[in-house]
């Protein structure tokens, strides 16, 4: 990073955070400052803007799933442009994550990263001096490190936890280095590629691209599942990489995952490289078809007699499709299932569940296989019969049958995943999760006065008596920032109210005061002129009138219920006391650090964020 902007391993987390807030740009803009002091101690000076993907309009970046914002900082010396992108989020993610890093067939999110970079330096008018630098968590890692790899998108790409580059994935991205591939392992398809022995192709790609994982920085934890799962075929770690125990309390599940027999792995990539080629050309719905045999999307919308009656006009082919491809995917499961005493039985070891846990889930899940092996036997007979007989229509009868007993095994596999659920296995399996994420990471980043809580910073004072005083600096900061604009807004509005009250009360009463003593003036000097209002007496000449003398006897008395100081007084002390009980608050808080911890120093320049 130079000597520019200051971004620490802890100050990445919290901004990656941030991201997933999806917050407007003015609150994104004004939580970066907050974030950046409380972990620089110092203010963020210069310009910043930011941009979020969700505002683009280019479809590759849309319809991607790629979602990031970009935040460009000018300095008046320097110039900078960071791009924060998001992990897995939603479904559209994880159907990526399926194609691109196990199967290796797609980069369509890293081409997106390298578009909403462009966009971005021309939306900020920047050029390619401008260094740029990418943060990322989970599957945004591997959108950086693609981009970075092929299209030199990041002059630096900074990453928690991140999901890995794949072998499989460049070989069909980057044509360098599919020549060299096929050169040094002498194939000539793509088919020959998932032959070749997974560690030498891993040792192959790390030394190609050798000289560009330099630009890589990592920290991950021991704990987190996407690198126990980095160990598997397909995966390369790249750069420098800091790794930190973010759970003690579990040793990880790395050598779990790396006791996994290869051609099991091959078995369940060769199932997703189906899926991948499937869906890359017909989308989700083709992809699914390829797998179990049926178009789903034909199912959307219609219910009632529509769908009855699509089921019965289909039903033969459907029938032939499942039994097809059912087979292959129940081969799948039963590799679950025979392996399921080493698998979970290395989950109890580790202390991720209980013996109890371990033990339901190895039955329930042995009545799942046998449920779907009914399935499969019933769909083969409905087949066999169809062929035997020379007859796809058997008949409502026969049909209807068939689907009471397909719906008798699904609902013992439901019954068997509620049981399993009700263990509490998948609660206590949260804790994989939870090490994936950036909050335990963040908890790790410890120096003993400073900790965190969430995403909020949290400081230690060990300079009273007793047990340490912890204080939510983030919360405090906060609390400062926001609370003195407020009672300075209050006090305002008291001014223009007091002012209010001169003018519609003081003001308006001189000035009717002054209306009413014109008029009187006017009459005095002008009496003839006030003749009229003798014209109720008539004009005839035997009364006819004259006016020549108005004396008016004024007496203006003081304008009552007009003294509003009182209230006024009690308004202004609301404000002045809410000045003091904030001020007093900071200086409890300063009270409990040493000067060098420069705590009032976040206070001061708090209030110019």
């Amino acid at each position: 990073m130079g000597n520019k902007i200051i971004i620490t391993p802890s100050l990445q987390a919290r901004l990656l955070d941030l991201e997933y807030q999806n917050l407007d740009s003015t609150k994104f803009e004004e939580q970066f400052k907050q974030i950046y002091l409380e972990e620089t101690g110092q203010l963020l000076e210069g310009e910043i803007q930011s941009y979020n993907s969700n505002k683009s309009t280019d479809s590759a970046i849309s319809e991607s799933g790629y979602n990031g914002t970009a935040v460009y900082i000018d300095t008046g010396d320097s110039q900078e442009l960071f791009i924060v992108s998001q992990g897995s989020q939603d479904t559209v993610d994880w159907l990526y994550n399926i194609k691109a890093m196990f199967a290796g067939r797609s980069i369509s999110q890293a081409l997106a990263t390298d578009k909403f970079v462009d966009e971005a330096k021309e939306k900020f008018r920047i050029d390619e001096s401008v260094e740029v630098t990418g943060f990322s968590h989970s599957l945004a890692h591997n959108n950086n490190t693609v981009a970075l790899l092929n299209y030199d998108t990041f002059d630096q790409v900074y990453s928690i936890n991140g999901a890995q580059t794949n072998y499989y994935q460049q070989y069909f991205a980057d044509r360098n280095f599919q020549l060299e591939v096929r050169k040094n392992f002498s194939i000539s398809s793509s088919k020959e590629l998932y032959e070749i022995p997974p560690q030498d192709l891993h040792d192959f790609a790390m030394d190609f691209y050798g000289d560009k994982a330099k630009n890589i920085h990592q920290t991950i934890s021991e704990d987190d599942p996407l690198y126990a799962v980095s160990v598997v075929r397909g995966f390369f770690t790249l750069g420098s990489i800091t790794m930190v125990d973010t759970n003690p309390d579990v040793p990880g599940l790395r050598e779990l995952i790396a006791d996994i027999p290869d051609n099991i792995i091959k078995d369940f990539q060769e199932l997703a490289i189906d899926f991948a080629v499937a869906s890359n050309e017909g989308g989700t719905n083709e992809g699914v078809k390829e797998l179990i045999g049926i178009d789903v999307g034909a199912f959307k919308d219609k219910e009632g007699m529509e769908l009855a009656g699509h089921i019965i006009a289909n039903y033969d082919t459907m029938v032939r499709a499942l039994n097809e491809k059912l087979p292959p995917l129940l081969d799948r499961v039963q590799t679950v299932t025979a392996n399921s005493n080493e698998i979970f039985g290395s989950l109890e070891e580790a202390g991720y569940i209980t013996e109890r846990q371990k033990e339901v889930t190895i039955d329930h899940l042995t009545k799942i296989e046998k449920s779907l092996i009914d399935i499969e036997n019933i769909l083969k007979d409905n087949v066999n019969l169809r062929d035997k007989l020379n007859n796809p229509f058997l008949g409502a009868g026969n049909e209807i049958v068939t689907i009471l007993r397909l719906a008798s095994n699904l609902v013992e596999i439901y019954m068997s995943y509620m049981e399993i659920e009700k263990t509490g296995i998948l609660k206590r399996l949260e804790s994989i999760k939870d090490s994936h994420g950036l909050q335990e990471m963040l908890s790790s980043m410890s120096d003993g006065l400073k900790s965190y809580i969430g995403a909020d910073m949290i400081y230690t004072s060990t300079s009273t008596k007793g047990e340490p005083i912890k204080v939510n600096i983030s919360a405090a900061l906060r609390m400062y920032q926001k609370s003195i604009p407020i009672l300075e807004a209050k006090s305002t509005k008291i001014s223009n109210f007091e002012k209010a009250i001169k003018h519609e009360l003081d003001e308006s009463y001189k000035d009717e005061k002054r209306k009413v003593q014109d008029e009187i003036n006017q009459m005095e000097s002008s009496p003839s002129s006030y003749r009229f209002l003798l014209s109720k007496h008539g004009y005839y000449p035997t009364f006819n009138k004259e006016i020549k003398l108005i004396r008016v006897h004024e007496i203006f008395y003081p304008l009552e219920n007009k003294d509003f100081e009182e209230q006024l007084e009690e308004l202004k002390k609301s404000v002045e006391s809410g000045k003091l009980y904030i001020e007093k608050y900071r200086k409890a808080i300063e009270d409990l650090f040493e000067e060098e911890e420069n705590v009032s120093q976040l206070f001061d320049l708090s209030r110019r964020i």
